[in-house]
């Protein structure tokens, strides 16, 4: 009965994460992922924020790579220093940025690059912030202020993104939203938002996997009610007699 709800939550990621659209919300005009995880019933707000500090502590968790992309393997006499200053810079060896304990609220970073071969997309660094709000019914993680940086794949300087179609090149850094309102490669659109899916849809399921190994996670089932009738029988035992 247990991995029914697991089962179903994993065949929600696997829909989710084949879709081909960003989340836009249409309120706030921003590409917003959220999700609120059901706490067990009596988990300690405290014990639920420990190990969701935990959990960002493994930094290998919060940086993505789509691809191999030319200057990986490339043996060169001479390194290429703006492909060691870039890997330097988004290297999110610290992928914790910011704690709030008296709110019960943490934010971190997280960083996916996507290298793309013969399209518009050369190589795109997109930067995120990861937020775990907690309370005590829910442990809500939001992944939001999507940001990308456009560079060539070869040389590592910062490049615009241009259109085969024509029309005005996409600037080489900007928001996720801006991008989405200028690109017009559709096709290899879908392909990034297929791959942030997957990627950012895995930060919410592995997060709820870390809780359910902690026993916080509500199961789905109303705890069990202990009657009279379940309760354990106490032997009696005869009365010594009184002492005049």
């Amino acid at each position: 009965m247990k991995l029914i709800p697991l089962v179903a939550l994993m065949a929600l990621m696997a829909s989710i994460q084949a879709q081909n659209t960003f989340p836009y919300d249409t309120v706030a005009h921003q590409v917003i992922y959220r999700q609120a995880i059901k706490l067990a019933a009596g988990a300690k707000t405290e014990s639920v924020y420990a190990a969701a500090t935990d959990w960002f502590a493994d930094s290998a968790r919060f940086t993505h790579y789509n691809a191999i992309a030319p200057l990986d393997t490339m043996q060169v006499k001479k390194p290429n220093k703006r492909k060691r200053a870039t890997e330097e810079q988004y290297a999110n060896t610290r992928p914790l940025q910011m704690q709030d304990p008296a709110a019960d609220k943490m934010q971190g970073l997280g960083i996916i690059r996507y290298y793309s071969s013969g399209g518009s997309i050369k190589m795109l660094y997109l930067k995120y912030d990861i937020s775990v709000e907690v309370t005590k019914a829910t442990a809500v993680l939001t992944v939001s202020n999507i940001r990308y940086y456009h560079f060539d794949a070869t040389s590592y300087k910062p490049a615009p993104i241009y259109n085969f179609s024509g029309g005005k090149p996409c600037e080489e850094v900007g928001t996720l939203e801006s991008l989405i309102s200028c690109q017009n490669f559709h096709d290899e659109f879908k392909k990034l938002a297929m791959y942030c899916n997957k990627e950012i849809y895995g930060h919410m399921a592995d997060l709820r996997t870390t809780l359910i190994k902690k026993k916080l996670v509500s199961d789905g089932r109303p705890p069990a009610v202990t009657t009279n009738k379940d309760a354990p029988k106490v032997k009696a035992t005869a009365k010594a007699p009184l002492r005049k």
